[in-house]
């Protein structure tokens, strides 16, 4: 929230307090908790979004397309429900590898694609819910409609969105962020790979209903909260502005047992998503399974 903030303490507080009032509308708990299950499966069918690799960088790529998607087949609350579902399944791999690269190709895209609502409904969330969600934004282009669609959009942007967002009017202009081999076949890249939708197996969220080892898993969580908390407070009376320092390798050591007793208790609050159940993300790390990827 700093970052995306320009580094303003008091504008990102007031963000995270924003965020807070809106997970809790939003239910954004509850969407994690049930997954796949009460959203439109017409979304999960049709392959609106993938992910297929990383970028230049290492950063898991995000494939979007973005004539796939059809808001007149839904209620807008099914498919405002699928994109936080989508964000929040990413959120499990950034916390690996940090950020995330998006292609949006708008071949063959259409103004029923994006409706107003939507548009507004994804452009807050990448400026306010899912600030420091996204490296880089790439927008592949090759029709005269997206002049109408950026129109749309434009108003609406923040100084850090933008400056993220790379248009693109072929594939070599993609080039430059993503190698030919991470590049999805259909956009003219080499990879083949497609994922297809499979639906949930039987019990494979039953750790969900194990109250038992979720309040353990709970309680090692809280003591780990405690601990980074205590190990930044000691960092920040005694900084002295060297990386070596022993508070800051206490608090960069506490943060990576914060991390790990996140996933832990994950596995009690979260349901496994599409991205898992096909095998490019492991359930326990986050690290994608795709080949080149960072483990």
């Amino acid at each position: 929230m700093l970052r995306s903030n320009s580094w303003d303490v008091n504008k990102a507080m007031d963000a995270i307090q924003w965020v807070v009032d809106w997970r809790a509308t939003q239910a954004v708990d509850r969407v994690n908790w049930e997954g796949d299950v009460n959203l439109g499966l017409d979304e999960l069918r049709l392959g609106i979004s993938e992910l297929v690799g990383v970028d230049r960088l290492g950063c898991p790529l995000m494939y979007v397309r973005v004539r796939r998607i059809m808001p007149r087949a839904n209620q807008s609350f099914v498919l405002k429900r699928f994109l936080v579902h989508q964000f929040e399944a990413l959120q499990f791999v950034t916390r690996k590898c940090t950020r995330i690269s998006m292609l949006y190709d708008f071949t063959g895209f259409s103004m029923d694609n994006t409706p107003f609502h939507i548009v507004h409904f994804l452009v807050t969330m990448g400026i306010r819910q899912y600030a420091e969600t996204t490296s880089v934004l790439i927008l592949l282009v090759d029709s005269w409609l997206f002049a109408n669609f950026w129109n749309l959009v434009r108003p609406f942007l923040d100084a850090n969105l933008s400056a993220r967002i790379v248009f693109a009017k072929s594939i070599d202009d993609v080039r430059v962020f993503v190698d030919d081999r991470q590049i999805p076949e259909e956009v003219g890249g080499s990879n083949r790979f497609q994922a297809v939708f499979k639906l949930p197996e039987i019990n494979e969220n039953s750790q969900l209903f194990d109250a038992t080892r979720r309040e353990v898993a709970e309680e090692a969580w809280w003591e780990r909260v405690r601990g980074f908390e205590e190990a930044t407070r000691k960092w920040c009376a005694r900084y002295s502005g060297n990386v070596s320092d022993e508070y800051a390798e206490r608090r960069d050591q506490a943060a990576q047992e914060l991390d790990r007793a996140e996933r832990q208790l994950s596995r009690f609050t979260r349901a496994r998503n599409i991205f898992e159940r096909l095998g490019v993300v492991d359930a326990a790390s986050g690290c994608l399974r795709l080949p080149d990827a960072p483990q």
